[in-house]
């Protein structure tokens, strides 16, 4: 059961990464007809965003239960740490972002 919920938890993370650049290729294509300029600026800059939005959901719930419980004994390492890879997963979703569109324009 603990392989099954490890499992679970790492396509949780996989997913948080994901989904926001699903849906900036979905913009991409919905803003194309209005001007490729601003679908491949809007692409860019949309997973950062969603993933500042999604993530600390589920950054910050494992914290929040833990402090419901009693565990974190008044030390904000924990959120600290939360709130670390949540701006480290901006920048990586930022950086991919703005690779994934000069690559797609590379190819035009």
């Amino acid at each position: 059961m603990d392989s099954f919920q490890i499992a679970w938890r790492l396509m949780e993370l996989a997913g948080v990464f994901a989904f926001p650049h699903l849906v900036a290729i979905l913009l991409y294509f919905r803003l194309r007809g209005v001007s490729r300029r601003l679908a491949a600026i809007v692409a860019a800059l949309a997973p950062a965003v969603l993933f500042f939005w999604l993530a600390p959901i589920y950054f910050f719930a494992g914290v929040r239960e833990a402090a419901a419980r009693g565990e974190l004994g008044g030390c904000g390492m924990p959120g600290l740490a939360a709130a670390f890879f949540l701006y480290a997963g901006i920048l990586i979703q930022l950086v991919l972002g703005i690779v994934t569109q000069m690559i797609l324009a590379r190819r035009r």
